[in-house]
């Protein structure tokens, strides 16, 4: 049975999201990041950076998966390349498992695709690595540094991962990538 087939998909702009929505949208990433620092609730449905754009999947018209998008260029080894700055993938706890996942890394590449970028970007835990692989995603070495929440900046010690939406994989230069920013 594929969980995603029952749902209604849309995509949406940042200006565009009510507050009702964020509302809603802060409860869903709110049970699916538990272990976040994030305080993700009424009024708060992001992380550190604000999303350009999102794609979310309702259920008698509450959320339940949700991937944001920021595009953005990176500095990979000094080098400016041009991403979607993936972040908060999310499946409500209930859905996993279904199918809504795979569903929602294949519509988040369909964005992508339609802003015209040459890559995806996430970070991520070793967790959640084969997740992403499975929809296409391929790790790529070196380190990822970015500013924290509070300012400082970090080199990530997780998991840093492309994918190739208008560029082959092998366009993704090698080296540090310099986020120079918070993550989305």
């Amino acid at each position: 049975m594929n969980a995603a087939a029952d749902l209604s998909w849309a995509c949406t702009w940042e200006d565009d999201v009510t507050a009702a929505e964020h509302d809603a949208l802060g409860a869903l990433l709110a049970r699916c990041f538990v272990r976040s620092r994030t305080p993700f609730g009424p009024g708060r449905s992001w992380s550190s950076a604000r999303p350009e754009l999102r794609v979310v999947a309702h259920a008698d018209g509450q959320p339940v998966a949700h991937i944001a998008v920021l595009r953005r260029f990176l500095q990979v080894d000094g080098r400016a390349v041009l991403v979607g700055d993936v972040g908060l993938v999310a499946v409500d706890p209930a859905l996993q498992g279904g199918g809504v996942g795979a569903e929602l890394l294949a519509r988040g590449s369909a964005t992508l695709d339609g802003l015209e970028l040459p890559f995806g970007y996430l970070t991520c835990g070793e967790q959640v690595a084969g997740f992403y692989g499975s929809g296409g995603w391929v790790r790529v070495p070196g380190p990822t540094r970015m500013v924290r929440a509070d300012g400082r900046v970090q080199v990530y010690g997780g998991v840093s991962m492309v994918l190739p939406v208008r560029a082959g994989i092998e366009r993704w230069p090698a080296g540090q990538v310099d986020r120079n920013g918070w993550e989305v």
